[in-house]
């Protein structure tokens, strides 16, 4: 049995789902599914990170999370796809979003800057790492001042300060 990370590839695009399994393939276990419904047969407690197109034709891949979280999945989600990003992935339970074309280079740096958060996992870590990678993701397709007059945008930024706080606050006790 391996002690490898388990990653899962999801795109309808073949190509690109063999291409970045390949790009991980030496650091990870690595499984494919080229469709959400594949990809939800697929899934299981072994698998650490999710490698997620958005647009499929079959289950999209915001259905593919939703599934995944209902089920109680606690891996790291990662949405890789052409879709630009809106302000709708303040809603979406995942960990960072990246919009295509994506390097061999980047990809790698988001799996291993979760693996590394990954040992931190506690007190709400996770959580502000997400928050901070969407509005991360945000500022860089948006201007700032269309940003700022959105409602899911001053909420994003009101979690980060609440969690960021807290964690302050809980770090001070001990």
């Amino acid at each position: 049995m391996s002690t490898q990370p388990t990653i899962l590839v999801v795109d309808d695009e073949r190509e690109l789902t063999d291409l970045y399994a390949t790009w991980v393939n030496e650091d990870y276990d690595v499984l494919t599914a080229y469709d959400g419904r594949s990809a939800l047969e697929a899934m299981s407690d072994a698998v650490d990170v999710v490698l997620l197109d958005r647009h499929m034709p079959d289950v999209t891949g915001d259905e593919v999370l939703n599934q995944i979280r209902a089920a109680g999945h606690d891996c790291w989600v990662i949405m890789v796809t052409a879709v630009d990003p809106g302000l709708d992935i303040v809603e979406l339970d995942i960990d960072d979003y990246v919009t295509k074309p994506v390097t061999r280079a980047q990809l790698t740096r988001i799996i291993e800057n979760l693996r590394v958060q990954a040992r931190y996992n506690d007190d709400g870590r996770r959580e502000l790492t997400a928050l901070s990678n969407k509005m991360e993701t945000l500022e860089d397709e948006h201007s700032l001042d269309d940003l700022e007059d959105t409602e899911a945008y001053q909420q994003l930024e009101d979690d980060l300060k609440e969690l960021s706080d807290s964690l302050v606050g809980d770090a001070d006790e001990r």
